[in-house]
């Protein structure tokens, strides 16, 4: 399939779809699908709370849900944050080595993707879902339990990401109608 990319960057909080639309590009474009998650268990596994607090926050704060929902939203920001040099660097590598990729994940930043602008071979999207029932449907669906608290925090989570989108001048685009997700995104870039 013909595409104008190299490099497309998937965002969006956890819930919203991103991995399953992701999964579909990835078929369609025939490339290489890599998420951010891998990383964080990665660096969770090879680093110390000490040199990497972001990423062993939750393993270090057993109670982190006492913290209340916008703790949380901010702790899956700096985690984000923590993220982006490595993030960036795997970028440019991807860019330097011509592999393309879709680069898709929760600790993904409107930031990290407003970095790459001006670079013709790299696309940036963001799902979001506006609808915190939504969220804990997808939740119920895909792990078989009801999860509030979550679904509390990433509905909060994807509305800072889409003030922040607007902020960084970083497409956007509304989770449903699922069934047309893959076509509007591939419209969009």
């Amino acid at each position: 399939m013909e595409r104008n990319w190299d490099i497309l960057i998937i965002g969006g909080a956890s819930g919203t779809g991103k991995t399953t639309v992701a999964r579909a590009l990835a078929r369609y474009y025939q490339v290489d699908l890599v998420r951010v998650d891998n990383f964080q268990v990665l660096l969770e596994a090879t680093t110390t709370p000490e040199t990497f607090p972001a990423i062993h926050y939750w393993t270090t704060h057993p109670n982190w849900r006492d913290e209340g929902i916008g703790n949380a939203v901010r702790r899956l920001i700096d985690a984000g944050q923590a993220l982006s040099s490595g993030l960036a660097a795997v970028i440019e590598d991807h860019l330097l080595e011509d592999l393309p990729m879709i680069l898709e994940g929760d600790f993904i930043l409107p930031e990290l993707a407003a970095s790459f602008e001006g670079e013709l071979r790299i696309r940036s999207i963001f799902i979001h879902e506006n609808d915190q029932k939504q969220i804990l449907k997808n939740y119920l669906a895909r792990e078989g339990e009801i999860q509030q608290f979550r679904a509390n925090v990433s509905h909060k989570h994807s509305e800072w990401l889409l003030k922040s989108c607007l902020e960084h001048d970083i497409q956007s685009i509304d989770a449903r109608p699922w069934h047309t997700l893959p076509s509007r995104i591939i419209n969009c870039i």
